[in-house]
C-alpha cells in the first residue's frame, strides 16, 4: 500500500486523489501508521509530506487534517485550534466547536497543545477572545479537564 500511495500520489502524471482519500479514509489508524512508516523507508519522507508536496489548496488542507486526525489526532486539534486564533480576529464558530466537541479528550488535546506551543488553551483563549465569549469558554474548558493546576 505504500508503493500504491506513492503512485496515486507521486508515480503519475496527476495525483489520483480518488485512491489516495480512499486509502486515507478506509485505512483505521494502525494500518496508516504502518504505511507511513513503510512510505518513510522506501521514499525518505512521510505520507504527510508527500501531501505536502503534491496538493494544492482545500485539497491539500482535508487531506492533510485526515491523515492528521488518524495519525496524530491530538495534535491535529490542537493546530487547529491554534489557526482558528491566527491572523485577525478569531474565527470564533471554529474555535468554539473544538472546545466542545472534543471535550471527551480533552486532556490529551490540551497535553498536545502544551508541547507543540508551549502554552495552555486557556492563555490562548484568554488573549484571543474577550467579554462574555471568553468568560464562557474558560468555564467550558475548566469543566473539561478541573484538575489543570488552576490554568482557568
Amino acid at each position: 500500500d505504500a508503493e500504491a500511495f506513492y503512485k496515486a500520489c507521486q508515480g503519475r502524471r496527476s495525483t489520483d486523489k480518488k485512491a489516495i482519500f480512499t486509502m486515507i479514509c478506509l485505512s483505521p489508524p494502525q494500518y496508516l501508521e504502518m504505511i507511513n512508516r513503510a512510505y518513510a523507508d522506501k521514499y525518505g519522507y512521510t505520507l504527510f509530506k508527500a501531501l505536502e508536496k503534491e496538493m494544492r489548496g482545500i485539497t491539500k488542507t482535508a487531506a492533510l487534517h485526515t491523515l492528521g486526525m488518524k495519525l496524530k489526532p491530538y495534535e491535529t486539534i490542537a493546530h487547529l485550534i491554534k489557526s482558528a486564533c491566527a491572523g485577525m480576529g478569531t474565527d470564533e464558530e471554529q474555535l468554539s466547536a473544538c472546545i466542545i466537541r472534543y471535550q471527551a479528550v480533552w486532556e490529551k488535546v490540551e497535553l498536545a497543545h502544551l508541547d507543540l506551543f508551549g502554552k495552555s488553551v486557556a492563555d490562548r483563549v484568554k488573549h484571543e477572545t474577550s467579554g462574555h465569549y471568553k468568560r464562557l469558554l474558560l468555564a467550558v474548558l475548566e469543566k473539561s479537564w478541573p484538575d489543570s493546576s488552576n490554568a482557568y
